[in-house]
């Protein structure tokens, strides 16, 4: 059975960086193409098109992907630019709600569904589909792995993966899921991962902030700013589900562009209403997209 989302669209900003990674966009597309009737729009950034290359071929093997719409950008930098990424694909997609969505992120059907119904009924505009706080996030380590060729060859029968794209069960993650520790207990969600939206919003609301490089904490100011312009914000009360993978300047904050990236959100938070619509209505990026 799939769930109707047909007024749904996936974006999915990509580099495949490391092995884990490959394995995870395998994964979570073919699940979201498994148990949904929706849309899909995957923008890789990088030196050579190794979604296309690797990832394709192995996702075909469990689901149509007539919905999979793939762009490539011809990127030779180190650094990927996750919110103009985002940006694009927010302009492409054609249907009233679209997902901002970590490629490494599964969860329970129900909260995809619920998510959903949340935005069609008007009840939000925007929507964080698991709980806030402590162990929002459960942090899943996966046997599966792509280190060669014939790692990737094989994939489909390796251990659990069939099982994984066509049955998830959050229960047999529960028995197999680690909480990182870190300074804000284990398991700590707040504002990233996936967020539903009201495509009409993700607009009015000045899309991704394109000022913020490769990682953090540009989820932290889009919640401030779609509080403080007054959005109605809902979640769903249940988990989301990390697939751990390594970890390079891209996703930590080792990134070099980190001190800019938090000297830009101190700013931003320090404004009123009127000034942070005044300077996002002076974007660049934002004139060109919305003009």
């Amino acid at each position: 059975m799939k769930y109707d989302l047909n007024d749904v669209t996936f974006i999915v900003p990509l580099r495949i960086d490391t092995d884990d990674r490959l394995r995870n966009i395998i994964l979570t597309t073919s699940f979201l193409l498994t148990h949904f009737e929706c849309t899909i729009i995957i923008k890789e950034s990088d030196s050579e098109k190794k979604f296309e290359q690797w990832a394709l071929p192995q996702i075909r093997e469990y689901v149509d992907t007539t919905d999979l719409n793939y762009v490539f950008e011809q990127n030779d930098d180190d650094h990927f630019h996750r919110t103009r990424l985002l940006n694009d694909m927010v302009m492409m997609a054609e249907t009233d709600i679209v997902v901002n969505y970590d490629s490494d992120i599964v969860l329970p059907i129900s909260s995809y569904v619920e998510a959903v119904e949340k935005l069609r009924s008007g009840e939000c505009d925007v929507v964080y589909p698991y709980k806030f706080g402590q162990y929002g996030e459960k942090k899943v380590v996966l046997k599966t792995r792509i280190e060669d060729e014939d790692d990737l060859e094989n994939f489909s029968k390796q251990n659990g993966v069939k099982d994984f794209v066509k049955g998830f069960d959050p229960g047999v993650f529960d028995k197999s899921f680690f909480y990182a520790e870190n300074v804000n207990g284990p398991g700590w969600a707040e504002y990233g991962m996936v967020q539903f939206f009201k495509t009409s919003i993700y607009k009015d609301g000045f899309l991704e902030n394109e000022g913020f490089m490769a990682y953090a904490p540009e989820d932290v100011e889009r919640h401030h700013r779609w509080k403080t312009l007054g959005y109605n914000i809902g979640r769903v009360d249940r988990h989301a589900y990390h697939l751990e993978h390594k970890r390079t300047p891209n996703s930590w904050f080792n990134n070099p562009f980190m001190q800019h990236n938090n000297n830009l959100w101190e700013r931003l938070r320090e404004m009123s209403r009127s000034e942070l619509i005044e300077y996002y209505r002076t974007q660049p990026y934002v004139r060109e997209r919305l003009k």
